[in-house]
């Protein structure tokens, strides 16, 4: 379960859900299916999980950071093509499979 979206910025751990997203600044039509794919990639890992998402327009690219339990963090530069729902889930969950290794 995500928080924190579409209404904006909640406080997750009052509501026992793990994903807070904090800011998304991804076009409108694509907020959604984002944060479900982040959602996704995290699972249903224990502990809160803050998704930062910010768009930067003249690097034509968005940055994604994610801060979890033990200590967790991730965070990576899409640009170009790599602007896509699939690409940054599998990203995000490359890393937290890593994280479990």
């Amino acid at each position: 379960m995500i928080r924190g979206f579409p209404d904006g910025n909640q406080d997750a751990a009052q509501w026992d859900v793990p994903i807070q997203i904090i800011r998304n600044e991804v076009p409108q039509a694509l907020e959604r299916q984002l944060a479900t794919g982040i959602s996704s990639a995290i699972g249903s890992r224990k502990g809160l999980w803050e998704v930062d998402i910010t768009s930067e327009r003249e690097a034509n690219a968005w940055d994604v950071e994610i801060v979890g339990p033990d200590n967790f963090h991730w965070a990576r530069r899409f640009s170009g093509e790599d602007r896509d729902v699939e690409v940054i889930s599998e990203a995000i969950r490359a890393a937290v499979v890593d994280l479990a290794a």
